[in-house]
């Protein structure tokens, strides 16, 4: 079957849109630049399909037309590590997702070339924190309860956002079990968890100067763990809230101020 790609036009559309800038919020990694001759550039950056180009390939919509899968809107632009991700992992890289994406892309390109102006206030939608509690003691071993929480800081409802924890597998018992476990983006060493908004559920609005929890978690420091004060302790527990149009908000840190041992 024939694949619906980007004609020139489309691809330095996307381009543009987004300053020749990666749409990954995690990476905005530049993707043109000058090679060492002087009237040659190289790029990095790739025109890639938010749905498929053509049947079989990640995200295909069949209701589109090849007109449609050619647009612009059926377009984002990545740097080639980027591209390659998200077409590796469909179920975690989703439409809505890579369209949050685009849309924050873009509208951190228009702010760019605008520049400040003294009207422009700066504004942290919301802020992310991580707290944690005993749960049991023992000699041997402390339970601990991890808590991910968010609260508005502006002064209307928090829109869609997602939060994502990273933290080490070692101190999870069966973290394969917990409900916003992700295995697709989890190894041997480290545990990975999201929690996405649904705009349509009452209980996901979060009202200004509200503080919510979005992720819970158990957790242990066993005596031998504590006692090695190896490079366990060391690793970071990562909370990272994403809200369509702004930056990344990151509450990070070492696994020993998460436990009082």
């Amino acid at each position: 079957m024939a694949r619906d790609d980007f004609p020139g036009s489309v691809r330095d559309i996307l381009a543009k849109r987004v300053g020749m800038r990666c749409s990954n919020p995690s990476c905005q990694q530049p993707t043109t630049g000058p090679r060492s001759t002087s009237s040659a550039i190289i790029n990095i950056g790739v025109a890639a399909h938010i749905t498929a180009a053509s049947s079989g390939g990640p995200r295909y919509n069949f209701q589109l037309s090849p007109t449609e899968r050619q647009s612009a809107q059926n377009g984002i632009w990545l740097c080639q590590n980027c591209a390659k991700l998200i077409d590796n992992d469909e179920l975690f890289f989703t439409v809505e997702l890579l369209n949050r994406w685009k849309e924050s892309a873009e509208g951190k390109a228009l702010k760019a070339v605008k520049g400040k102006t003294q009207m422009e206030l700066p504004v942290t939608p919301a802020n992310i924190e991580l707290f944690h509690r005993k749960v049991s003691i023992t000699l041997e071993r402390h339970d601990y309860l991890l808590e991910v929480r968010l609260i508005n800081k502006s002064k209307v409802v928090l829109g869609q956002h997602y939060v994502e924890l990273v933290m080490p597998s070692r101190v999870l018992k069966n973290p394969e079990c917990h409900r916003l476990y992700i295995s697709d983006r989890s190894t041997r060493e480290t545990a990975f968890f999201r929690v996405a908004s649904q705009s349509d559920y009452p209980e996901d609005v979060i009202y200004p100067g509200d503080p919510k929890v979005v992720i819970t978690v158990n957790y242990f420091i066993t005596n031998d763990i504590y006692m090695s004060r190896g490079t366990l302790l060391d690793t970071p527990v990562k909370a990272t809230l994403y809200i369509q149009g702004h930056d990344p908000i990151t509450d990070e840190r070492p696994l020993k101020e998460l436990q009082n041992f």
